[in-house]
């Protein structure tokens, strides 16, 4: 077996030398996704042709965005164990803190379920990126509202108005900045479906949030110069049209428990 290792924060590298030489002690090879785990954690880093089982991603949410977007970015995603060390961890199959080394051996047995997550594509002119948050098309100016015009591909129109911008969330998004944004509903992770959530609309109450059948593409057009945004992440000035379609790939998640989404939302969401 061979795992790619993704640390976020340099607090955590003590841990994850705890998880290698457990890990290595049953056979199990770890390699680097950067330099910067070769330089901190002494082990070969991946070049990318050798095939991987896994990833474990050691960090907040944020770090698994990272991972996807900066390590898998041009190829198949492994399937992630998500150890969390950040405040939130809704993502991650066990917290560091709740981290026992049967959690591990389970790793090692194969004894564990794949759960796979929903993503998003969106295309512009010279433009693409895959989301498994949500896409955000905001203004440049962020004190000017755009004019947003939201089209189904059969023409039928959803949604046209002034407003800050427009949330495009997939059903793991819709806990992240839409939630955050008060504009949407949490949804269950095991729907079909996004969110189209207006930000900060002229007209709140003639703008709701709608829930959007998932294999339905959309267009979002804007008459003013935006920022198109996947997961906070990759961000790119643009505007006019931007086409927002299923994703190509599905985001894969191993849980060696199982996974609680209401009890993570009452609980960890919502912790002052």
């Amino acid at each position: 077996m061979r795992i790619l290792i993704y640390i976020g924060k340099y607090e955590d590298y003590a841990l994850a030398k705890l998880i290698i030489n457990r890990l290595s002690s049953n056979g199990v090879e770890v390699v680097a996704a950067r330099d910067v785990e070769v330089k901190n954690l002494g082990i070969p880093k991946w070049d990318g042709s050798q095939d991987v089982d896994m990833a474990m991603v050691i960090g907040g949410d944020g770090t698994v965005l990272r991972f996807i977007h900066e390590i898998t970015n041009s190829i198949s995603t492994p399937p992630i164990l998500h150890i969390g060390t950040g405040r939130v961890n809704y993502l991650s199959d066990v917290s560091a803190r709740e981290l026992p080394p049967q959690v591990l051996d389970k790793i090692v047995k194969g004894e564990y379920t794949i759960e796979e997550r929903l993503t998003l594509k969106a295309v512009a002119t010279d433009f693409e990126c895959t989301a498994l948050n949500e896409v955000l098309v905001k203004g440049v100016d962020p004190g000017h509202l755009i004019n947003v015009t939201i089209v189904e591909d059969g023409g039928e129109e959803v949604m046209r108005a002034r407003m800050d911008g427009v949330i495009i969330a997939t059903p793991t998004g819709s806990t992240a900045y839409a939630l955050a944004a008060g504009g949407g509903p949490a949804v269950d992770s095991r729907l079909a479906v996004k969110l189209i959530v207006p930000l900060a609309p002229f007209s709140r109450a003639l703008v709701p949030p709608i829930v959007h059948p998932y294999e339905v593409p959309i267009k979002v057009l804007t008459s003013e110069v935006a920022h198109i945004l996947c997961d906070g992440i990759v961000a790119q000035r643009g505007g006019a049209e931007i086409r927002i379609t299923p994703g190509d790939r599905k985001v894969r998640f191993i849980r060696t428990r199982q996974y609680r989404m209401y009890d993570r939302l009452f609980r960890r969401l919502f912790i002052p």
